[in-house]
């Protein structure tokens, strides 16, 4: 009996050692797992929207400054009513058909003859020229309007109307080139002045076969010229004066030139 209670006790000791040793061993086991971590939000950020900015809108931009090539300034043409005062009654109407007013000629250099209700001039050589003067006198204040039609022609030829002649080297002549170009001369004792030199007007149909009214306005000593109604320009002349009226054509860059002379009026004009 005493024998057990020895081994009895060893016992007991052994086993509460067991115990012992296993609750140490199952303490730190438990810690094996660790516990899920806390997670603490994390705050987030709203995002702040970007404004675009507005452009600024240049209402007057600056621009570099454009060369601009130099033009002449046009010379101002006066209007119908402001020039072309004055005109009243109708002196003469001539349609061409009296033979008896106008000169004609016949010559190897050219002929000078009726037509139908016109006067044609023609010249079959170069530089030659032809004139016809009629037994219309004209006044020292008029307004005349004469139609002439090259058929053929140079750029350089010439057709003229004669104006207040008084003598073979005494007169007035307007000049029209079949380039469309102008010109006013005065002829006094067989010299020539030029009044106005070539000038390319307004409104003139150059060439041939062509049409242009002419429209020569007269007066106290000013002269106009209109051409299909255009105001082409203006010059000073002699006043007090009357003279015969002629027509004029001349080859300058061919050697045959043609051209008729129709409906011509010549008013009388009133001065202010």
């Amino acid at each position: 009996m005493q024998t057990k209670k020895p081994i009895l006790r060893a016992i007991f000791l052994i086993s509460g050692a067991l115990l012992l040793a296993i609750s140490f061993i199952s303490l730190p086991a438990c810690n094996l797992v660790p516990p899920e971590p806390t997670l603490t939000p994390t705050q987030t950020e709203t995002p702040t929207q970007t404004e675009t900015p507005t452009p600024t809108i240049d209402w007057f931009p600056r621009t570099a400054t454009p060369t601009l090539p130099a033009f002449s300034s046009p010379t101002i043409q006066p209007p119908f009513e402001d020039t072309r005062t004055g005109i009243s009654d109708l002196l003469i109407s001539d349609d061409f058909s009296d033979e008896r007013l106008w000169e004609t000629r016949q010559s190897p250099a050219g002929n000078i003859a009726f037509g139908t209700q016109n006067l044609t001039l023609a010249i079959a050589r170069a530089e030659t020229s032809l004139t016809s003067r009629s037994e219309h006198n004209l006044p020292e204040n008029f307004y005349l309007e004469i139609t002439v039609q090259p058929s053929l022609c140079e750029p350089k030829d010439q057709i003229g109307v004669i104006f207040w002649q008084q003598s073979e080297g005494d007169f007035y002549r307007l000049l029209v080139d079949c380039a469309g170009q102008v010109r006013l001369e005065v002829i006094q004792e067989g010299v020539t002045t030029v009044l106005q030199n070539w000038v390319t007007g307004p409104g003139i149909q150059p060439g041939a076969p062509s049409s242009n009214r002419l429209g020569l306005w007269v007066s106290r000593g000013m002269f106009h010229l209109y051409i299909n109604d255009a105001f082409q320009f203006e010059q000073r002349i002699a006043s007090h004066r009357q003279g015969n009226l002629g027509v004029y054509a001349r080859t300058v860059s061919s050697s045959a030139m043609t051209v008729r002379f129709s409906e011509l009026e010549i008013f009388r004009v009133d001065p202010n």
